[in-house]
């Protein structure tokens, strides 16, 4: 068979070994192979060449056996290289140190720093049989293949972990031009506990993300800081108008006028109305103040009242008094009219001899007359006083 035709139909394996990957080329004559690096389609004769033990010749054509054993176990080595016992057991130590790295679970960063360590050792150990090798070759691929595992978990988790990170900082810069502050706030320290609470994604997203983040933070926070403080100065003004209508409201307690004074009262309670809001310590006392001068008032103006109307009602009822007495002296005088108009009615008739006879009849009549016009006037001047003393006694009633 030519040295061409015996790589025509050979077979093409795929390996991983030390996590690395090699593509490996057997020739139809099962004494040579091609090894290459990475997973090809096809492996040329001018990639790694390893000669084997030549079954049908003889001949020692035997390079270095320690991947192509792994990679070919059932190919002989040359019974003249076998390895000493102290190698044997220098490897027997790496192997079970490998075996024991293999089987303490998952790889981390110190495991792999010392699985190369391992592999350092290894290689300056000298030739090992085909055994050793081999089983410290598994155990190697193993913690590689599980580190392989791990890294790709990581990388996986670290991709959800960005796309988590990145959901945040759209959310968080989105919040930091929000109108509303203070819901804006309350919602942006949620986000930084959801921060805390996603793991790790690769350093370079991780800072850059970080960065946007925070940076979101920092200006809601510095637009917080100065809505506050124009809040405060806002506060200040108000506290200081506030502080003027309490003055004002205090003095008015002292007022002669309590009716102008209520109006004024309730003129400066709309103005308080309208004056906006203060610190909360500042705004209870002020406003505490503001009512209690406001209470003092309109108990001052309802004593005044009280007072005024006793005055009125003491008034009104000296008035019915007085009509009273009116009244009765008028009812005393309208019955001495009317006793004097009875005494002129019985006057007796002067004789008609007496040459005065024409004399004492006018002047008879003329008492008769007056004394009726006394008795009409003094019982209009009753009916007149019993109408008023009818209205005193209701007016004063009313009071």
């Amino acid at each position: 068979m030519s040295a061409g035709s015996k790589w025509t139909r050979a077979r093409v394996l795929h390996r991983t070994f030390n996590g690395e990957q090699v593509t490996i080329k057997i020739a139809t004559d099962g004494q040579d192979a091609l090894v290459a690096r990475g997973h090809l389609a096809d492996v040329q004769p001018g990639n790694d060449h390893v000669h084997v033990w030549d079954l049908a010749t003889g001949d020692f054509r035997l390079h270095d056996m320690r991947l192509s054993r792994s990679l070919l176990p059932n190919i002989r080595d040359d019974e003249r290289n076998r390895p000493t016992p102290r190698d044997e057991a220098r490897h027997a130590d790496l192997v079970s140190r490998a075996q024991s790295l293999a089987r303490s679970g998952t790889p981390d960063a110190r495991t792999i720093s010392a699985a190369r360590e391992l592999d350092r050792e290894w290689k300056s150990a000298g030739k090992a049989s085909p055994a050793n090798y081999h089983a410290f070759r598994s155990a190697m691929d193993e913690i590689f293949a599980a580190n392989k595992q791990r890294i790709d978990q990581m990388k996986a988790d670290w991709a959800a972990n960005k796309s988590a990170k990145e959901r945040l900082v759209s959310q968080a810069e989105s919040l930091a031009s929000s109108s509303d502050l203070r819901a804006a706030s309350d919602r942006m320290k949620s986000l930084g506990d959801e921060w805390k609470r996603i793991g790790p994604c690769e350093k370079s997203d991780n800072e850059r993300l970080w960065g946007r983040f925070n940076a979101a933070r920092t200006r809601l926070r510095e637009r917080k800081d100065q809505e506050f403080n124009k809040r405060k100065a806002e506060w200040a003004a108000n506290r200081s108008a506030k502080e003027r209508l309490v003055g004002r409201m205090s003095s008015l307690s002292s007022s002669s006028d309590y009716r102008a004074a209520k109006d004024e009262a309730r003129s400066l309670t709309d103005q308080w109305r309208a004056v906006g809001p203060c610190e909360k310590s500042d705004q209870e006392r002020l406003w505490n103040d503001f009512k209690s001068a406001k209470d003092r008032l309109f108990e001052a103006a309802k004593r005044d009242g009280e007072q005024r109307a006793a005055e009125r009602r003491q008034r009104a009822w000296e008035r019915v008094s007085r009509l009273e007495e009116q009244l009765r002296n008028t009812e005393a005088a309208l019955y001495r009219a009317q006793d004097s108009y009875s005494r002129a009615l019985s006057a007796r008739s002067p004789s008609m001899n007496n040459p005065n006879w024409m004399t004492i009849v006018r002047n008879q009549q003329e008492r008769q007359s007056n004394a009726r016009s006394k008795i009409a006037s003094l019982e209009q001047r009753k009916s007149d006083l019993v109408y008023k003393l009818m209205d005193a006694r209701s007016k004063a009633n009313s009071l």
